[in-house]
């Protein structure tokens, strides 16, 4: 099995911006390793960040 690289969306603490990216083998330990590191919500999504080419895969500019 391979590790993979996980996306996962959830709604900050105002103000600030948030992210949060997993290395995982599969989106089921991607979504335990989650819920054990976001505190304030339990409302998340988790996708695979593909990995095929050169891309940018996070960016904050912290212009909000």
């Amino acid at each position: 099995m391979n590790l993979k690289l996980w996306n996962v969306e959830f709604e900050a603490l105002y103000p600030v911006g948030s992210c949060l990216i997993i290395l995982a083998y599969n989106k089921d330990e991607a979504k335990r390793i989650a819920s054990q590191a976001i505190a304030h919500t339990s409302i998340f999504m988790v996708e695979e960040i593909m990995m095929d080419g050169p891309k940018i895969v996070i960016y904050q500019s912290g212009d909000y």
